[in-house]
């Protein structure tokens, strides 16, 4: 007997319903408003709408153009919040087109997830979606604010449940609630009330376009109307019609039933054109004129990837950096493409009511820091390779030619994956974490599907079986090696040939520089620090490579030991990996307390 698959018909299910369930309602609303505006007057109708003049379809303009510019901003917050390194410019701009574009033609997340992928080059699909519904989110929670003082102050006149004001207060917990924790659990007090003061400007000034554009002889209070306006807004939201279109209307009408409904309709004709048909015919401009090439992407250091994980770009003296993200800590991110300008400005820059640092930079910052009186130190060593002159040949080089044929006798192979199959690496991934105690952080990458998604990746199989891979954070000119993930007892040789194979690709693609990423420098590093990191040392110098020194540098020696302290915290990330920690010291116990049990029988 053939089972029913019941998990895929339900999936398809509801994605028809999600697609029918806005045009029954638009079929449905479109009835019945139709059938209301046969009752009215349409010749009036047509000529009050005619008889708005120029400076009010200019004012109601300047108020949609106000409104836009709030509502862009949230964009501009989610993008910093999320770390995609967009510029708040940038951001804004895509957050505009896509609103307009995404509340004129409806399916508003879907929508406006791929006009913030087209507008921003530098994102992919996935971030683009994170960041629409993130915004979507926000914004419903704030509405649902907005809506509850809304009835408040329509009073008996909106004749409502008493339990609806309950259920827009928990709408707003709920989901405000929800979007933290999926977005942004480092979400401050200030964040969220600068969220609710855009949900306010933007609700108001589009409240006021719609104002000016009904007829005087409508006979509508602002504040009234501003009250109505809400709840008919979000009754469009919940409908997902576009433009709210049919729902909108007839909510208004319900809740102004006092007001000239030829009027009220007229209005609402104009206020379609200014709020909905003009910027979304500006934004559709915009989106098909071709989009620029990000600003000095020749100069963005491939390591800057981990801006997606542990920091943000951001300009310090005149120069581009990237600045880790620390609490009390603003510190620059390893080597940057210029050397940062140690200057009182720039140490200004990088305050912002936090001490200022270099972590890991390059010899050239470490050297101008020296020479402002700041505490320098090196504390690593980065090993590079030039893949246009590296060989396996050489004497330097036996130990890896060695591990590369017990690779090849082990029937291991590499290859590059041009899509990411998530459930593969998150298995390995994750049993890489538990046998190790979890992951590094900040200087150091954390697997995750979206983060690696920019990278490049190699797999690593033993016959058919995927046992590894390693990632590369990558840039025009530069790799950097940032993940190894593995199975536990992969064959020796096994990293040695996905690292080899990666400089191969690298140099037949014309990369100039390819960083084996840094060790610690065990002649300035703990004993017992540079002892544990031996093995990892030992394994980047089979390849051969050139050793350049990194230094860390502060003002002084008290900001100098207390940032050490601070990124030594967020490297180990001692809290976040202890249940890790204490699952691979279990395992590590049954393990050894079941070969124990099996010696004593073999062997009683």
């Amino acid at each position: 007997m053939i089972h029913p698959q019941p998990t895929r018909i339900g999936i398809s299910g509801i994605a028809v319903l999600r697609i029918l369930f806005p045009i029954v309602v638009l079929a449905m609303c479109g009835a019945v408003l139709w059938h209301d505006i046969a009752a009215m007057d349409t010749v009036a109708i047509f000529y009050a709408v005619t008889q708005v003049t120029w400076d009010t379809w200019a004012l109601a303009a300047v108020a949609t153009w106000c409104s836009f510019l709030a509502i862009g901003r949230y964009d501009a917050m989610w993008h910093h919040h999320l770390k995609t390194s967009v510029p708040p410019r940038l951001a804004r701009r895509s957050g505009i087109r896509a609103i307009a574009i995404a509340q004129t033609l409806g399916f508003g997340a879907l929508t406006g997830s791929l006009v913030r992928w087209h507008s921003l080059p530098g994102i992919t699909l996935s971030q683009a979606t994170r960041i629409s519904v993130a915004v979507t989110a926000a914004f419903s929670a704030c509405w649902a604010v907005g809506a509850l003082l809304a009835l408040l102050w329509l009073g008996g006149e909106a004749e409502l449940s008493p339990l609806i004001p309950l259920i827009l207060v928990a709408v707003a917990v709920a989901v405000g609630l929800w979007a933290r924790r999926r977005f942004a659990p480092d979400l401050r007090g200030s964040s969220i009330a600068a969220l609710l003061c855009l949900t306010a400007i933007d609700l108001f000034c589009a409240a006021i376009a719609l104002y000016l554009l009904i007829p005087d002889d409508a006979g509508v209070a602002f504040l009234t109307l501003l009250a109505a306006y809400v709840i008919a807004l979000g009754a469009g939201l919940i409908a997902n019609t576009p433009g709210g279109a049919g729902v909108f209307e007839l909510t208004l009408l319900a809740l102004l039933p006092s007001v000239v409904p030829e009027a009220l309709i007229a209005g609402i004709i104009a206020f379609r054109v200014a709020y909905y048909l003009l910027p979304a015919a500006l934004a559709l401009l915009a989106l098909v004129c071709p989009a620029p090439a990000p600003a000095r992407d020749h100069t963005r250091a491939a390591h800057w990837g981990l801006r997606h994980q542990s920091g943000q770009t951001a300009r310090v003296g005149g120069v581009d950096v990237l600045l880790g993200d620390l609490p009390l800590l603003s510190t620059t991110l390893g080597p940057q493409p210029q050397p940062v300008p140690i200057t009182e400005h720039s140490q200004q820059s990088m305050r912002q009511m936090k001490l200022p640092a270099c972590y890991n930079t390059d010899p050239r910052t470490g050297l101008a820091a020296r020479k402002s009186g700041w505490l320098v130190r090196r504390v690593a060593m980065e090993a590079i390779l030039r893949p246009a002159e590296w060989t396996i040949s050489g004497g330097r080089r036996q130990t890896l030619r060695r591990k590369l044929k017990q690779a090849t006798r082990a029937g291991i192979v590499v290859e590059e994956l041009k899509s990411t199959p998530s459930a593969i690496l998150c298995g390995i991934a994750r049993n890489w974490a538990l046998s190790h105690g979890g992951e590094y952080g900040f200087s150091m990458g954390r697997f995750c599907p979206s983060y690696i998604a920019n990278q490049r990746v190699f797999m690593i199989k033993k016959g058919t079986e995927a046992i590894g891979f390693i990632t590369f954070h990558r840039s025009r000119v530069e790799w950097v090696l940032d993940l190894i993930r593995h199975k536990e007892r992969v064959p020796d040789g096994a990293i040695h040939t996905a690292i080899t194979t990666a400089i191969e690709t690298a140099k037949d693609e014309g990369v100039q520089r390819l960083s084996l990423a840094a060790v610690p420098d065990p002649r300035v590093t703990p004993a017992f620090w540079a002892k544990s990191r031996a093995g990892l040392t030992q394994f980047k110098r089979s390849f051969d490579p050139i050793w350049v020194p990194r230094y860390h540098a502060a003002p002084n020696r008290y900001i100098f030991w207390v940032s050490s302290v601070i990124i030594a915290l967020a490297i180990h990330r001692p809290i976040a990996n202890l249940p890790l920690k204490l699952a691979s010291k279990l395992k590590f116990f049954l393990q050894k307390y079941q070969l124990r049990n099996t010696s004593s029988q073999l062997h009683p």
